[in-house]
């Protein structure tokens, strides 16, 4: 690295890239202790490493990270996990795959949710989220290939944004407390 261009390319754009990771293990922290509580048992291997590190939450249960250290991958079922989803989820912005099946999570989604454009699973059967699922959130993910929401206390109108998701394969709404058409929904590869 003699080239001066090159070496102000290079610390131009590696702290970028160390800054989200952190963040991301910070988001990942954020998470356990609003999800696990002080007295909680799960996600025990969530912890901060003694000095920063641009990857060690990559190392965590159930998380999976892109070559830049960022999640792409968060797959933590049956854990038990209560409360709500915080707002911080939406700072996982290169999540992929989003599973927190079979816990005790509960409330409605967070609307930062939308700010995870590029996922393209989701699994948050199982619990106990409610309120109404946000159009807004559901229009913003585009990419979406699955979502399944069964056994839930969701309720209201199903949000029309679905039939906008021209990547969705599967859609599985059962178990929850929707009103209004569901026909408009129903597709061979997609289950109300």
């Amino acid at each position: 690295m003699n080239n001066p261009s090159l070496l102000f390319l290079f610390f131009l754009f590696c702290p970028t890239v160390f800054l989200h990771a952190y963040s991301d293990l910070e988001t990942l922290l954020k998470l356990k202790s609003s999800l696990v509580g002080p007295s909680g048992s799960g996600l025990h291997d969530w912890a901060a490493p003694p000095s920063p590190s641009s990857s060690a939450h990559c190392s965590f249960s159930g998380v999976t990270c892109d070559v830049d250290g960022r999640v792409t991958s968060l797959n933590v079922p049956n854990v038990p996990l209560f409360g709500t989803l915080p707002p911080e989820i939406g700072l996982l912005d290169k999540l992929v795959n989003l599973t927190l099946a079979g816990n005790k999570l509960s409330g409605p989604l967070p609307l930062e949710m939308s700010n995870l454009t590029s996922l393209k699973y989701v699994n948050l059967s199982w619990n106990v989220f409610d309120g109404m699922l946000p159009g807004e959130v559901v229009l913003k993910l585009t990419e979406l290939e699955v979502f399944d929401v069964y056994n839930n206390n969701f309720s209201g109108n199903l949000p029309a944004e679905f039939v906008k998701l021209k990547n969705l394969k599967f859609l599985k709404l059962a178990g929850n407390y929707f009103s209004g058409e569901s026909r408009r929904f129903t597709q061979s590869s997609r289950e109300t």
